[in-house]
């Protein structure tokens, strides 16, 4: 199991912050409840962190922009929107009831990713470089962490994503912070805005699109770091990380040959 200490200290944070979504009191919140949807923004939904994170492969860690709506559905309690809540319901069956391309294209990335380092896959599962049309998506929400740099959902119509400032405020604040945490060894991160951030974050300068694909050997508190910036998982997006998909497989290759 993953120590136990990585979640304990990630609600320490989130209190400390005031973006734990059972108290919060976030410096933001009048800030970005100007851009939700009708002002009914839904507070922070912490970061996933599965179960085996860590434990038997490498920390591999996935950064994207916004959390799933919050004004209905699965994340409307509080409660459901912790990391502890999170690593409790990792037995869903993603083959049996299918998630959005977003989702379903991060597990496969993912599990994909584990096989280069030992991981077994079932027989005939879905992989990056082929449509998933029929086979089988395999869950592996235990062995990855996913953080989005928007903690509060604007329950936007159509997932429409949150205003850049939401996400400008959010990634200053909280973003570095919360990484040196989870102490990735890989850290994947997805779409052009998320890249653009990132870089700003770890190189002083915005990721342009037209870098890609691309990978850094870059650090996180003095920790080294395989940064992959990737196309986003989802709409036009999953062509073009198909096309890029050996570099990153090459990219990680030579990481782990160090």
């Amino acid at each position: 199991m993953t120590d136990t200490s990585t979640h304990t200290k990630l609600a320490a944070y989130y209190m400390k912050k005031g973006i734990h979504p059972e108290k919060f009191d976030c410096q933001h919140k009048n800030f970005c409840r100007k851009y939700a949807f009708k002002g009914n923004m839904t507070e922070a939904k912490m970061s996933m962190v599965g179960s085996q994170y860590g434990s038997s492969y490498p920390k591999l860690c996935v950064v994207s922009l916004d959390p799933p709506s919050g004004a209905t559905g699965e994340f409307a309690e509080p409660y459901k929107r912790t990391t502890e809540y999170m690593a409790k319901h990792e037995d869903r069956n993603y083959t049996i009831k299918r998630t959005g391309p977003h989702w379903s294209m991060t597990l496969i990335i993912i599990k994909d990713i584990l096989c280069q380092f030992g991981y077994k896959s079932q027989r005939g599962s879905a992989v990056v470089e082929e449509s998933y049309a029929g086979r089988p998506i395999e869950n592996v929400e235990p062995y990855f962490a996913h953080v989005n740099i928007a903690k509060c959902s604007m329950n936007n119509p159509g997932k429409k994503k949150a205003n850049r400032a939401v996400h400008e405020r959010c990634s200053s604040s909280y973003l570095l912070g919360e990484l040196r945490i989870l102490k990735p060894d890989v850290l994947l991160t997805q779409g052009d805005l998320t890249n653009e951030i990132m870089g700003i974050l770890l190189m002083n300068r915005p990721f342009l699109k037209n870098e890609l694909p691309s990978a850094f050997d870059t650090t996180i508190e003095k920790q080294s770091v395989l940064w992959l910036p990737m196309p986003h998982p989802s709409y036009g997006g999953i062509s073009t990380l198909r096309k890029y998909w050996t570099f990153y497989v090459h990219a990680i290759q030579d990481w782990k040959n160090l």
